[in-house]
């Protein structure tokens, strides 16, 4: 969409947004959202910014999303204990990775691996619901396909706009909305007992056709997420994952948190970037020198990488700098997709 049709479509002058736009956006948002406020009643988005160019980094987040990850419809992190010396009583443990549960195979030509994200949406009766979303641009730049996983269906819009279809012998639902930049359709079905999917197509993918043939590819395959961190406080709880390059966990009593997200380049001037900086110590992680910052409120960690990128990790004053480099050293980056 250029300029012109965003302010032709959403402009102070633009007609009401029908419920098939809303429902669109909400389902983009979705896929896109890394942050959940839980106390907002009904479903509470609200983004968190991530981006560390020209800004100053605190160390404390106020991601409020509780997220598991997906195994076969059921939403489990998985956790082993490992026991870590330590002087402030705060205990490491080993986790899995979040693993996303189903994929498109064969991937359709023109699409690109995924990404990932995920959170748990809080639903009008109160509850928890898991969402995971796995995006697939297309290599034409304006077409892509969101492929969603959750326990339950999540109506797409207005009842009298959804369309009752049948799919793989299972009961659907789909909903179509038009654009000046196109069309997107929306396909939900129930795969399995507590496992719905959700398939939306945009550009090429947008139509009925399109989509019914995506959802003939989609097959059970056990992705992990790229970026993991794989070493925690003890009871920590995975809180947010998005597009490959950001993971955040959570003290489920305190809040306080640990975050680490990848970044194109290592920055150069620490002391300007994080918030409440003192000091600044060279340490070796897995072998490279790195940046260890401690703050007025905790720690970041910069660790170069081969490739020439690097990751942040944040988290708080309770773990001692030998704690972060240990938990610095367990961060793993793998390929994105396949």
């Amino acid at each position: 969409m250029n300029d012109l049709e965003l302010l032709s479509d959403y402009g102070p002058d633009a007609p009401a947004a029908s419920s098939a736009a809303l429902s669109s956006a909400r389902h983009r948002l979705m896929a896109e959202v890394i942050a959940i406020a839980p106390a907002h009643p009904g479903w509470g988005w609200r983004r968190a910014s991530w981006a560390l160019q020209h800004r100053r980094v605190d160390l404390s987040f106020a991601v409020a999303v509780v997220v598991a990850a997906a195994a076969g419809g059921s939403f489990v992190l998985s956790e082993h204990r490992a026991p870590a010396g330590n002087s402030t009583g705060v205990q490491l443990v080993a986790f899995d990775a979040p693993v996303y549960p189903i994929g498109l195979r064969p991937r359709p030509a023109g699409l690109a691996a995924p990404t990932f994200s995920g959170g748990v949406a809080r639903d009008e009766q109160g509850n928890d619901r898991p969402v995971m979303t796995a995006l697939f641009p297309a290599t034409d730049g304006v077409s892509d396909v969101y492929l969603g996983v959750g326990d339950r269906y999540v109506p797409q819009d207005a009842p009298e706009r959804v369309r009752s279809v049948t799919l793989q012998g299972v009961p659907g639902f789909v909903v179509e909305h038009q654009a000046q930049s196109g069309t997107s359709v929306v396909l939900s079905w129930q795969r399995r007992s507590g496992q719905w999917v959700t398939l939306t197509g945009h550009g090429r993918f947008g139509s009925e056709t399109a989509v019914r043939a995506l959802a003939a590819t989609v097959a059970d395959d056990a992705q992990p997420v790229p970026l993991q961190v794989r070493l925690a406080p003890a009871g920590w709880r995975l809180a947010a994952f998005k597009d490959n390059k950001i993971v955040t966990l959570r003290a489920p009593v305190s809040g306080e948190e640990l975050s680490v997200n990848l970044v194109e380049a290592p920055e150069t001037n620490l002391m300007g970037l994080v918030s409440g900086a003192k000091r600044i110590k060279t340490v070796q992680v897995n072998g490279r020198e790195s940046d260890l910052v401690q703050t007025l409120n905790g720690w970041f960690l910069q660790v170069p990488l081969p490739d020439g990128t690097a990751f942040h990790l944040q988290a708080p004053a309770m773990l001692t700098g030998e704690q972060i480099v240990a938990v610095g050293a367990q961060v793993i980056v793998t390929p994105r997709g396949r």
